[in-house]
């Protein structure tokens, strides 16, 4: 009789072990293109290189950052300096991809509205254009 206990409580204790092993391995929920926006603004407030930015970027805009990646750094750090974004509106795009709508207030406490589009690439998510007014 021991022996069946025991053997019920080996096979509780393995399918609870399969269990949590295969909740783990569940994969990680797809970001929305507005949470990847953010995580790319806490990267680009941290970026010292344009290797932080590049892997943020659309095929398109790492291209044009190859050339002179210290100039393109340069500029995009100066055009898209702006603090305190937060996301109004997020719609989808006919490609597939994301149009966010964003706001910032400046050090001259205004507001200041902001347009982002956003591609998928390889099943991820890519910076296509940003443009602040």
């Amino acid at each position: 009789m021991r022996n069946v206990s025991l053997t019920g409580a080996s096979l509780v204790l393995c399918l609870a072990v399969g269990w949590a092993a295969e909740a783990r391995a569940q994969p990680p929920k797809a970001q929305t293109a507005t949470q990847y926006y953010l995580s790319y603004r806490t990267a680009f407030d941290k970026a010292t290189k344009a290797a932080d930015l590049l892997p943020y970027m659309s095929e398109q805009n790492r291209k044009q950052g190859e050339p002179k990646p210290k100039e393109w750094f340069e500029l995009i750090k100066m055009v898209s300096a702006v603090t305190g974004v937060k996301v109004t509106k997020e719609e989808a795009t006919a490609a597939g991809g994301a149009r966010l709508t964003a706001e910032r207030v400046g050090s001259d406490k205004k507001k200041t509205q902001g347009t982002i589009t956003l591609v998928k690439e390889g099943g991820a998510w890519k910076i296509d254009d940003e443009e602040w007014k």
